[in-house]
């Protein structure tokens, strides 16, 4: 059996990335890009042009989040133990892509003036204030527990890791979200983790 993972460390297959090395699993990484964008190979496999995209053995599958509840299942590692447990997995997993991850996106590429965008301090102000929400909801959350499931570190806790990973480089102060800076702290210290980032 192989696996194949299309994406480089600095793209959404971190997330990917990260999993496999939580796993253990033995794996190939294509990059997914050339010069002009996406190749031939990655197009092959994920016609969006857009990474991650895995090949485990045969079976093709795009989109980070699903990726990585896939893999968690497979392997019976971080995996959710129950149907609420899954309910929930899944529940933080769509929040972090619809709640966060595009406002967060905008407001590191704005403060930062990158991939072609010019600097706009204020449009990145205006980005972090509205994930205030989130980050309180995300808080009040993690208030009594240290993972998002409880005691453990699971593939729901990596997924909402990977989106918020971009606090740091997008200059968000989270100590007004203490348990959230907390738990961060603790998914982003993981040898894993570390790994994934080469």
């Amino acid at each position: 059996m192989s696996l194949t993972i299309y994406g480089p460390p600095q793209s959404r297959a971190i997330r990917t990335l990260w999993m496999a090395h939580e796993l253990g699993l033995d794996f190939d990484q294509a990059p997914g890009f050339g010069d002009a964008g996406a190749s031939e190979q990655l197009l092959a496999k994920n016609p969006m042009g857009q990474v991650p995209v895995i090949d485990d053995d045969g079976f093709v599958l795009a989109e980070s989040m699903a990726i990585n509840l896939y893999l968690a299942k497979k392997h019976g590692k971080l995996a959710p133990a129950t149907l609420e447990d899954e309910a929930q997995t899944l529940r933080w997993s769509f929040w972090a892509m619809t709640a966060v991850e595009k406002t967060l996106l905008d407001a590191l590429l704005d403060g930062r003036g990158l991939m072609g965008r010019e600097k706009d301090e204020a449009a990145a102000a205006a980005g972090i204030e509205a994930l205030q929400r989130p980050f309180t909801v995300l808080n009040n959350a993690l208030a009594d527990r240290d993972y998002l499931l409880g005691s453990e570190f699971t593939v729901a806790d990596l997924n909402v890791a990977s989106v918020l990973s971009w606090t740091k480089p997008a200059g968000i102060d989270l100590s007004g979200q203490p348990h959230v800076a907390a738990w961060l702290g603790r998914c982003l210290g993981r040898d894993a983790a570390a790994k994934a980032l080469g």
